[in-house]
C-alpha cells in the first residue's frame, strides 16, 4: 500500500512540473535550431577575415565540445604576443518568415587578452572585408562567457528578433577576435545554433 502511495505521489508531482511548461519556454536542446555548425570539418562555408595580424582562425580536431571533438580556434599568441583582429563570419541566414529568432553557442578561452565579441550584420556582402564601405554590425551583449581555463560554457540564448522578418534573407552573425602585444588568450567556439520562432 506504501509502495502504491509513493507511486501516485511520485507520477503526480512529475506530472506536475510538465505541466508548467508553455510555448513560451526556450528549451533549446528539445527545440530544432533553424542553422547548426559543430566545426567537425574546417567549415568552408564560414568566412575567416584577418583584419590585423597574422594569426588565423583554424580548425581545432581535439578539444571541442564535447571532447574529443572539432571546434573554431583563433589564438594571437605565436613565440610572443601578437595584435590581431580576426572575424569568423557565418554563411547567411534567412530569418525573413520568423517573428523572433535568438543564437546560442558554446566558448572556452584561456590566457588573458579581451573577450570573444559576437556581432550580426544584415547588409554584409557575404564574403571580404567586414568593415567594407556601407556594412554595419550590431554587437550582441550578454552572452555567458568562459571562466577560463579552456572550460566550455553555453552563451545561453542571445536575442536577435530585431533581424528576423520581412525583408531580412541575409542576415550574418560574425565572431571577433581581438589580441594586443601584450595579451593574446586563445578562445574556442563549438555548437553554434540559430533559432526562429514563428
Amino acid at each position: 500500500m506504501k509502495n502504491i502511495f509513493k507511486f501516485l505521489l511520485i507520477s503526480s508531482l512529475f506530472t506536475g512540473v510538465l505541466g508548467s511548461c508553455d510555448d513560451k519556454t526556450d528549451i533549446p536542446y528539445l527545440d530544432n535550431p533553424t542553422f547548426k555548425e559543430d566545426f567537425e570539418t574546417n567549415f568552408p562555408n564560414w568566412v575567416k577575415y584577418s583584419e590585423v595580424g597574422a594569426q588565423v582562425w583554424t580548425l581545432d580536431p581535439t578539444f571541442g565540445n564535447p571532447y574529443p571533438g572539432a571546434c573554431a580556434k583563433m589564438s594571437g599568441y605565436s613565440g610572443g604576443n601578437n595584435a590581431n583582429v580576426d572575424w569568423l563570419i557565418s554563411p547567411a541566414q534567412d530569418l525573413s518568415s520568423y517573428s523572433s529568432a535568438s543564437i546560442a553557442f558554446d566558448n572556452a578561452y584561456k590566457f588573458d587578452g579581451p573577450a570573444i565579441e559576437v556581432y550580426v550584420s544584415r547588409n554584409y556582402s557575404g564574403s571580404g572585408d567586414p568593415n567594407a564601405t556601407g556594412v554595419t554590425w550590431t554587437k550582441i551583449e550578454g552572452a555567458n562567457l568562459s571562466p577560463g581555463n579552456y572550460a566550455y560554457v553555453s552563451s545561453g540564448l542571445l536575442d536577435i528578433s530585431g533581424f528576423a522578418g520581412s525583408g531580412n534573407n541575409a542576415v550574418y552573425v560574425a565572431f571577433k577576435y581581438t589580441s594586443t602585444t601584450s595579451a593574446s588568450s586563445t578562445w574556442e567556439i563549438d555548437n553554434v545554433k540559430i533559432y526562429g520562432k514563428n
